[in-house]
């Protein structure tokens, strides 16, 4: 039993470290239901549904393996694995993006005998500053533009700088070695059916206009749900139910320290301004991870704009600035385990030099 219950907080730390946090609070602060935003909650668990539903059909592997054979250069591959990391990223989250074509990127390495560690960490950087861009890219944004009340038009304003620069400092990396051509085919997969494939992608954009709250949240849910049960009911079971568990206790958490003494302070002195909300945001982000470091500063600062900015830039840096920075390194690792200290090394200099370099402009220029 004591085994068991070690393997199970190695494996789900954030969300113990949620439960502790909510409960040692409760115990300063009577805990209310209406901390907890059920609406974040059941947007969470219908993009879970949608996401395992398109992972179900293959449609994202089916459309990287078919650009992929068109590619003729190294140059081509490169910008077809890290430019489709990016672009889905910013829907189907950065989580999925890496589970969905660092693989692929495993594969290609084996057919062309190719080192793929450096491509493999511009895919990671690429789901991580992709992910940035929309607010259902990742879970921090989700929770933020609810949090804040975001408007599409407000999000898009401050993250539009931050973008531009994270696509252009990718990009530098991704096309600045020399190109040579190279002939790839790889194994064609099915066609994925039309009719599932349309249905789940009509699923996605309707919950993309629930975030943005253009659509009711419960309502998407609602309609989400059965259509995965009508469809496939083992959709359920792939939701991340421990995600959902964190997101409550980091609620709980959150709504029992706002009424302290200490959160008051925290707000009128460092977390007061803009600059000191983001540098604790860089901060937090790498020691804790910018999930948690989003929901545990939201409760103590009104600087919306500036933590948004924080947890997004400072999922560059550490490997767990990012937890999803952790799914690529272990799918390398486990692939290439005498090759792990070099993925690491190469990890590190392309994400502190991605922090510094795009963490300082965002505070010149947006700061």
């Amino acid at each position: 039993m004591k085994e068991k219950i070690t393997g199970f907080c190695k494996r789900e730390a954030v969300l113990c470290a949620a439960v502790v946090l909510a409960a040692a609070s409760s115990l300063l602060q009577e805990p209310r239901m209406e901390y907890i935003d059920f609406e974040v909650l059941s947007v969470l668990l219908s993009l879970m549904l949608v996401v395992a539903g398109l992972k179900s059909v293959r449609f994202l592997d089916w459309l990287a393996v078919e650009l992929l054979n068109r590619c003729r250069s190294w140059h081509g591959v490169t910008a077809a694995l890290v430019g489709l990391t990016y672009a889905a990223s910013m829907f189907v989250t950065n989580d999925v993006a890496l589970l969905t074509f660092v693989p692929l990127a495993l594969v290609i390495g084996k057919t062309l005998r190719a080192d793929m560690a450096r491509i493999i960490v511009l895919q990671t950087l690429a789901a991580n500053l992709g992910s940035m861009l929309t607010p259902p890219g990742n879970p921090q944004n989700l929770f933020l533009y609810a949090r804040y009340g975001y408007t599409a038009q407000g999000f898009f304003s401050v993250m539009l700088w931050p973008g531009a620069l994270s696509a252009a400092y990718i990009a530098f990396l991704a096309l600045r070695r020399p190109d040579k051509p190279l002939a790839l085919q790889l194994a064609p997969l099915q066609r994925p059916e039309r009719w599932r494939t349309s249905l789940f992608l009509a699923l996605l954009a309707l919950n993309v206009g629930a975030v943005l709250h253009w659509v009711d949240k419960i309502a998407a849910l609602a309609v989400t749900a059965v259509a995965a049960l009508l469809l496939d009911r083992r959709l359920f079971k792939q939701a991340d139910y421990s995600l959902l568990a964190t997101f409550v206790g980091f609620f709980i958490f959150i709504g029992n320290i706002s009424h302290t003494s200490a959160a008051a302070y925290l707000q009128q002195s460092v977390l007061g301004t803009a600059a000191g909300t983001y540098v604790a945001a860089l901060l937090a982000s790498q020691f804790i991870s910018n999930v948690p470091a989003a929901m545990l500063l939201a409760g103590l600062t009104r600087e919306a704009d500036a933590l948004l900015l924080g947890v997004n830039i400072g999922g560059l840096g550490t490997l767990i600035a990012s937890m999803a920075s952790v799914i690529s390194y272990k799918l390398f690792a486990a692939e290439h385990p005498y090759q792990a200290g070099t993925y690491l090394r190469t990890f590190l200099y392309y994400n502190f030099a991605g922090l510094l370099l795009l963490g300082s402009l965002t505070y010149a220029l947006l700061l």
